[in-house]
């Protein structure tokens, strides 16, 4: 597969961009005060009302859907808006003051409505925020940038996951340790307001005032990420295949840690790959592990066996998910990046409600084995795809 990105990244030096940089900690923040909350959300809603199972599926489905019908609306908007900032805040600001409401919920449908609310602050700021790093780094240091980014999301889904056994441990209680997640969220969008906003066309307009249209050529890319999307369930499943395999509960933050420790230690050496190597071949090796590790999860018994095949899936998340943004970068004019990345977010973010759904129903009628497994056989149906695909995108963005 032919990689034109690479002769950029040979050429590309020196430290991330001030607006790189304090994105990755905003991000970092927003993680802590997440994670603060998140590994304790079951537990809390089951103390409170009888189905809370049902509640919480509903409540991450309704969730999922909210964000993910954003996603792209937002998009349009940061094409449309000369500045992107005010959107950011707004998203994280929204966020920030929703998610320690759940400290408050006495009805069933409160969770619902706070975390639907949680996501729309998601939904309104990843568009935007991802369109900030595109326009604040030279193509070569696009997979450094976006790596460097998932890599502080994850450290601080591990540093939020301690804060939260931490708190625990000294003896605060579940919603105690929900309005203490306001802290950080308060930082991170209080280090929003001195992120640098990039130079860019304040309106992106063709003629006759209209936008510039997103290429069809994304078609191309964008078909293997959604296939690959259904193929990529939520990794809560993989707690609960360390619990079928006997895993006390206690293990189950260690393991949320570890998972998280990898995609953080390995996320921005990454980007330094895939500006090197080529940001779609690092792309095919996350989704190479990716396969693998459902294939070998389908196999693997015993707790041990599972640890450590969770900690090498983390190489997937470390790997792929800051290339796909910089391949997604680099086959858009600047002008259509808001509409694309609120494409990739919107349709990846619907493909995880899929993806959920559907490896839910597998492992409910014919057990994990053939849930892990048929989600390893698709992944490696989606990297064949991107290569017989991607040489076409290409081939139509050399040609504009």
């Amino acid at each position: 597969m032919s990689t034109p990105e690479q002769a950029a990244g040979r050429a590309a030096s020196g430290r991330l961009p001030r607006a790189v940089v304090l994105l990755g900690l905003v991000s970092l923040l927003t993680d802590v005060s997440s994670e603060m909350i998140f590994p304790l959300l079951p537990a809390f809603l089951a103390a409170r009302f009888p189905a809370a199972p049902l509640l919480l599926g509903g409540m991450e489905g309704l969730a999922d859907l909210v964000s993910a019908l954003l996603k792209y609306r937002s998009g349009v908007w940061a094409d449309r808006a000369r500045r992107l900032k005010p959107l950011v805040l707004l998203g994280y600001g929204v966020s920030s003051l929703a998610r320690p409401m759940m400290a408050f919920v006495t009805l069933p449908w409160q969770p619902l409505v706070v975390r639907s609310l949680d996501r729309v602050g998601k939904g309104v700021r990843g568009t935007p925020r991802d369109a900030i790093i595109a326009h604040s780094v030279e193509p070569g240091a696009r997979g450094r940038a976006f790596g460097f980014h998932r890599g502080m999301d994850h450290a601080g889904a591990a540093v939020g996951a301690l804060v939260a056994m931490g708190l625990v441990a000294l003896g605060l209680r579940a919603e105690q340790v929900f309005l203490a997640a306001a802290v950080p969220g308060l930082l991170a969008v209080l280090c929003i307001l001195v992120v640098p906003e990039p130079e860019r066309e304040p309106v992106a307009q063709g003629q006759g005032g209209a936008l510039v249209p997103v290429p069809r050529r994304l078609a191309y890319y964008l078909g293997p990420v959604v296939l690959f999307g259904v193929a990529n369930s939520t990794d809560a499943f993989l707690l609960l295949k360390l619990t079928e395999e006997g895993a006390p509960a206690a293990l189950l933050p260690l393991a949320w840690l570890l998972l998280h420790v990898v995609k953080a230690a390995v996320s921005y050496p990454a980007g330094w790959l895939a500006d090197r190597l080529g940001a779609s071949r690092v792309v095919l090796a996350g989704w190479g592990l990716y396969a693998l590790s459902y294939v070998a999860l389908s196999f693997v018994r015993g707790v041990p066996g599972t640890l450590a095949v969770m900690a090498f899936y983390g190489l997937y998340h470390a790997l792929a998910e800051g290339a796909e943004k910089s391949l997604l970068t680099s086959l858009v004019p600047a002008a259509a990046r808001g509409r694309a990345f609120g494409l990739y977010n919107g349709l990846t973010g619907g493909a995880s409600l899929v993806a959920g759904l559907l490896f839910g129903a597998l492992w409910t009628v014919w057990g994990s084995r053939v849930a892990f497994l048929a989600a390893g056989l698709l992944a490696a149906v989606s990297a064949v795809l991107l290569v017989v695909l991607l040489p076409r995108a290409r081939a139509s963005a050399a040609s504009a």
